[in-house]
Order: C-alpha cells, then structure tokens, then sequence
C-alpha cells in the first residue's frame, strides 16, 4: 500500500532549507507538554504497582527519576540556540529510545502484576502510547522505535499472565506495531508536506514583496497594503507620493479615510472585507483639493501559515484617462461642427420628453433644412457650406427659450424640442422667428451666402404620442413648406397624411406604370413667330393612369425624381420621342427635356447616340433642353457632357432662363443654342412692368450670344406682338395649339410613308 511505503518520511529538502527544517522538526517536538504528561503518567504507574514487589516499585521510581531529570536537561537545552540541528536532533533521539525502554520495563511490570486490573494496565497503556505518537510525529523513526519497545514490553508482561496464548500475543503485537509504523508515517508525512509548502509560500511572499517593492518605486501603480482591520500597513514610497503625504501619516489609516463617501467606495470596502479578488474597480477622492479617480485591483494576502493576513491591492491615477473618456462621451453625444447636441441625444430627450407629456403642458418638435445649402456647397465649397452650417446653428440657439433643445440631425437638417408648451402658439411663432432670421443672408470674407430654411411644426401628444410618430408628422409637414416654395413654417395638419398616403399609393402605381406602357409623350408645337409656321415640336410627358385618367407632369415628375425612376423615363420618352419625329418631315425639331438624373455619370451621351441610331433622326434636330438646376449640382461635369453632346450634333437649350441664380455665368461657360424665357416673364408683358424690360434684355443677350430664343406660354396676340416687336424668334403656348397625342399631329408635317401613329387614350 502507498501509506506503508518509505518514501512518506523522505522529501526532498533544498540544501538552504535543511538547518530550517531540522529547527521545524525540533519545535514541533518542544511543542508538546511531555514533562507533564511523564510525571502525571509515571504517578499512575506507581499507584498501579503498589501490588508489587517492593523492589519493583523502587526500580520504578528511579527509572522515572532518570526520565524526568533527562526530559529536564533536555527541556533546558532546547531552549538554548544551537548552530548544529542535527546534533540537536540526535540528542533527542537518544533520550527517545532510554524513555521508550524504561516506559517498555515499566509497562510490562505493571501488566505482569495488575491482577484483575490487567484491563485499566492494557487502556492505560495503549492511551500512553497514542500520546507518544503525537508528540514523536516529527522523529517517526524514533517514535516508531520508541513505540515497538512498549508494546513488546506489554507483551512481555503478558507473556507472565496465567492462560495467556503466546501466538495470540505475537500477532497483537506486529499488528499494534504496523498500526503504530502507519500511524506515524502518515503524520509525519503530513507534518513535513506542510512545513515545506508553508516555507514555499512564505519564500513566494518574499518574493513577491520584493518585486512589488520595486514596482511601486519605478512603476505607474502604487501599492496599497491593509491588515485584516481595513488600515494601511507599510505604505509605498510611490503612494506617499501620490497622496502627498509621509508613511507615518498613513500607517494605520483606514483605507475608507482615502475615497470619496458614495457606492462607489462602498462597493470597493466590501470587496476587501469579502476578501474577494476584483480588478479595475474605480473610486474617486480628493488630493489636494482636487478629484482624482483611481483604478484599483487586490486580491487577499496570506501568511507564512497560509492564513489571510489581509489585503494587497494596486492603485493607478486614471484621472486624466477619465477626462479623456468624458471628452469623447461628450462628444458623442455633440455634433463636432456646430456643437449642438446628435440625432441620438436629441431622439433620447425626446423620449423622455413625451413621456412625461399630459394635456396642460404640450412638447413640440421643429424640423427645418436650409433651403440654399447645397447651392452654396456647389458654388463656393464646402468650407462655405461649413460656415453656414455653424452660423445658422448659432442663430437657431439665439431663439431658443428655457425649455428648448436644438439639434443638428444631418447635413443641412436641424430640429427644436420643446416642452412645457403651454399653447401652440408658442410653436409656430418659434418657427416663424426661425424662418425670419434664418432668411438673413451670412457675410463670409468678401461673400454674402445665402441662407434661408424651411420648417416644419408638430405638436404632441395632438400630432404624435411616441418620438416617430411625431417625427413624422413635422417631417410631413417640411414636405409640406419645402412644396409652397420655401422660406415658410408649416404646421401639421391630418390632410398631410392623407397627401402622403395618396402620394405613397401614386409611387407604387408609378414604379409599374412603364412596363404596363402607361405613359406616353405628347407634342406642343413650336412656332416661328415671323411667317407663324411649325418649325418643331417639344416633347412632353404625360401618365395615362388606368383610374385617375392623364396626371400632369407636375404631380408625378417630382414622385419618380424622389422615387429614383426619372432616368428610366427619361431614357423611355426619349426614345420615344425620336422613334415619332423620324415620322416627320426632316425641318422639324424635336425638344425634349432631361432631368438631373438623367445627366449623372456618363449615361446620357450613350443613351443620346443609341436612340438616335436606332430611328435615323438627324442629330440636328434634336433638342435637349436642360435647366439651371441641374448645372448646380455638378456644373463642371455636366457641362462636359453637354459639350460632347454638342460636339455630335445635338442643339441644347437652356429652359426657365431668368428663374436661377447664376444665369448670366452658365451664358459664359457655355455657348447655348437657345434660351428659353420662362412663362411668369411673359404672363405680363403687355403691361408696362418690370417683366417686358427683363424679356427685352434676355433677347438682346441672346442675339449677342448668336442663340435663338423662344417664349412660353404665350396665350395672346398682344403677347405674341409684343415678343415679335422685341425680335424673339419662337413661341409655343396655348395660343397656337395645347399638347396633342401623337394621332393628332398635323398629317402634312408627316412623311409620305410614315408610321402610323398608336392609338392611345387621351
């Protein structure tokens, strides 16, 4: 069996460690009180053997007078220091073995002569003999030795009692001293597996504290030490240096006297009472005056004796990280350009907001884009859309009441909060104010830039009782303003859902219109105003919806531009429209308009090349009339694109001259083949207003230029004899002729041969 084995009493002891374990060896024998466990022993001996011989009782008393003078002398000497252990130890072994034979004489007399006592002699001695072993446990060979002598000496003593079985007593015997041989091995196997592990740790503890020492002087962290009471033990050079304070002055401080009273320090002493390991656990306190945050990891402390001895725990400064964490929380929750608070703060407050909501005191939202944005970015850079942006977020905090929270959502989009509103009035007048001096235009270097912004109102709980409810309806209502024109405030009113549910339901009819062939191109003839004759055609869109009948471009162009179709409808009328003027007679000119979409990337030209490839149209009859609105959003690209279209052939319009911005410098940049003069200029002409001056100087640009001009809507002869009188070259309007389905085109302006027309509802 492994406990009976040898190997439990050897162990490997390093060569520094051999004087410390032969000293733990002596002190575990010293330990015990033997002296007085001898002499309470040998008097009950004594009384024992009164039934005996009177020399054996006086061999007796002097074989423990002999013991207890050794154990005397010994007992004197272990308290001596001595340099040479194992001399120690051998001193004790010898007085083992002399006190292991006279207690084997004794306890053989005393079972030889007790008579019907033999059974309290037997109890007696067996109880000696377990007393032996725990005070022997660390000298097991010894002990062993010590212990086989008693029991041989009780056998021996048994061997004189009457009827006693020899055999019997031989097996008791090496049963008892196998038992006693397990016993001890096993103890003192025990005994010396803890000592050497207990002087491991305490060696690693060294260490450690060594290590630590150091670390404290040369590193970051400081190291903080408490016992088992919670108070500061041996505090570090480098945690004097961060509390500014000697060691005297912190030794036996309670380590709560340094933090800061709240959950945090609360949740960091019973941690430490709980003895439980815990890392980055952070607690503020004061140095100085000042906040300091502090990251603090520990685990328990144990002693030489493996027992907890108390707390070590390491303390970094991480006040100046904390600042930086707080920078970028802040930030977080900032728009970096103007300072107002995100789109994640503002829908936070929001919620909060509303859900404290009731009917005596309402909360609204703005929701406002500027209006001349992105013409800005496109004109003067981006570093000027910056300047507008910072700007209007200035102005917009200026009207700001108590009870009001602005917020940059993206790009050019701003919203309000407002709550505690205590009439919708004071809503509106807000957005009136905002649309007031957000018109203002901003002077920036030597540029003045405009502004301007449109804004929409929702009121909760009347208009929304959640965050997207009531998002939605001041979004509906900034569709709303941005559709009267800009630069206004609009309410929300139920009618603009039902506007959005009937637009959602137009979209969808819109997105299969095409392919179920709904749409078709109809024709408004183009007339030169000196001989009254046809000289082409413009092509226009229309929708011939299965249930509302023809929907005017007016309401569903904008649809399909939002919807991202325009561009294959576009593509779709162009075709179209060349497929029909192949029809005609070759001096007719066919116009057909191109959306922003239409001119994004490179798709045009190739579009523009296949369609008239495939109907034989001469490129000098066909006509792109584009607006200024599509040369802001990319004006050096798309004026690239129209100079390839040019260089083909293809004649290109500028439609609405006189409604932009920049008219005069597209003039410039690029050589127009006709300038078309927009209908609210014309409307009033006959009159002496300021309307016929601006037509007059647009005609005069034009001849200049060497561009043919044409007016729209023109309803009457004073108006077409007032343009004649001017010199413009082309009319079209209502005075001439409405659109016409293509069935309803002149038959003369048609080739002989040519197609006939589809049969389409009007």
């Amino acid at each position: 069996m492994r406990l009976l084995r040898p190997d439990l009493i050897r162990h490997e002891v390093a060569p520094r460690d051999a004087d410390w374990f032969a000293r733990s060896r002596i002190k575990q024998f010293a330990r015990f009180p033997w002296l007085v466990g001898d002499a309470a022993r040998g008097l009950f001996a004594l009384w024992l053997l009164m039934p005996a011989p009177d020399i054996v009782i006086v061999l007796t008393l002097a074989s423990l007078i002999v013991v207890w003078l050794g154990e005397l002398i010994l007992r004197r000497a272990l308290a001596t220091p001595i340099a040479d252990t194992e001399w120690r130890l051998t001193q004790i072994r010898c007085f083992l073995l002399l006190r292991g034979l006279v207690w084997a004489l004794i306890a053989g007399a005393m079972v030889r002569y007790a008579g019907p006592n033999i059974g309290i002699v037997v109890s007696f001695s067996l109880g000696a003999l377990l007393f032996d072993l725990l005070f022997m446990l660390s000298l097991p060979v010894t002990g062993l030795a010590a212990g086989t002598m008693l029991v041989l000496g009780m056998a021996a003593g048994l061997l004189g009692v009457p009827g006693a079985n020899a055999g019997v007593l031989a097996l008791v015997t090496l049963g008892m001293v196998a038992a006693l041989r397990f016993a001890l091995f096993n103890l003192y196997y025990l005994f010396a597996t803890r000592q050497l592990r207990t002087r491991r740790l305490g060696t690693a503890n060294e260490t450690i504290r060594s290590l630590l020492s150091q670390y404290d002087e040369h590193g970051a962290d400081a190291l903080v030490e408490v016992d088992r009471e919670g108070q500061l033990v041996r505090p570090s050079p480098r945690l004097c240096e961060l509390l500014g304070k000697q060691d005297g002055e912190l030794q036996g401080t309670p380590i709560s006297n340094l933090f800061e009273p709240g959950r945090d320090r609360s949740a960091l002493l019973a941690a430490i009472s709980r003895r439980h390991q815990f890392r980055n656990m952070l607690v503020p306190l004061r140095i100085r005056g000042e906040r300091h945050w502090w990251s603090i990891s520990g685990c328990a402390v144990l002693d030489a004796e493996g027992q907890e001895e108390g707390f070590r725990c390491f303390a970094q400064d991480v006040t100046e990280q904390r600042a930086n964490e707080e920078r970028i929380r802040i930030m977080a929750m900032r728009d970096n350009l103007t300072g107002l608070v995100n789109r994640a703060i503002f829908t936070d407050r929001l919620a909060e907001v509303l859900a404290g909501c009731s009917s005596d005191a309402q909360a609204g939202v703005l929701f406002l884009d500027l209006d001349s944005f992105k013409l800005v970015n496109d004109t003067y850079g981006h570093a000027a859309g910056d300047t507008v942006l910072i700007e209007a977020a200035r102005r917009l905090e200026g009207l700001l009441g108590p009870n009001m929270l602005a917020a940059r959502l993206g790009g050019d989009e701003f919203a309000v909060l407002a709550w505690d509103v205590t009439a919708p009035e004071v809503l509106t007048d807000l957005g009136k104010a905002v649309v007031v001096e957000l018109s203002k235009p901003i002077v920036r270097d030597d540029m003045i830039l405009p502004c301007g912004a449109s804004v929409g109102l929702a009121l909760a709980p009347e208009h929304g009782e959640d965050g997207v409810t009531l998002l939605r309806a001041a979004d509906l209502a900034l569709y709303e303003a941005k559709s009267r024109g800009r630069g206004v405030s609009v309410l929300f009113h139920p009618q603009l859902l039902r506007d959005l549910q009937e637009r959602r339901e137009l979209e969808m009819n819109l997105r299969v219109a095409l392919e179920r062939g709904e749409f078709e191109v109809w024709y408004q003839p183009l007339l030169d105003i000196a001989s009254r004759r046809t000289v082409g055609y413009e092509a226009l869109l229309r929708w011939n919806h299965p249930k509302r009948g023809i929907v005017e471009p007016s309401q569903f162009i904008p649809l399909a531009e939002e919807a991202g179709l325009i561009a294959n409808i576009g593509e779709w009328a162009l075709r179209e429209a060349l497929s029909e003027a192949a029809t005609w007679h070759e001096e007719l000119t066919i116009a057909v308009n191109v959306s922003p979409a239409q001119m994004r990337g490179e798709a045009l030209l190739g579009q523009v090349v296949s369609a008239l490839a495939n109907s034989g149209v001469a490129p000098e009859r066909l006509e792109l009339e584009i607006t200024e609105t599509l040369l802001m959003e990319d004006c050096e690209m798309h004026l690239r694109t129209l100079h390839r279209l040019r260089a083909l052939g293809v004649r290109i319009a500028l439609d609405d001259f006189g409604t932009g911005y920049s008219s005069l410098n597209y003039l410039r940049r690029f050589p127009f083949d006709k300038l078309k003069v927009d209908r609210s200029f014309v409307s009033d002409i006959v009159e002496e207003t300021e309307s016929g001056a601006i037509v007059e100087t647009v005609l005069n640009l034009a001849r200049k230029f060497d561009m043919k001009t044409t007016a729209e809507g023109i309803e009457s002869e004073a108006q077409l004899a007032k343009l004649n009188a001017m010199g413009c070259s082309q009319a079209q309007g209502f005075l001439f002729d409405r659109p016409l389905p293509p069935r309803m085109i002149p038959a003369a302006h048609r080739k002989a041969g040519g197609r006939m027309p589809r049969l389409q509802m009007a």
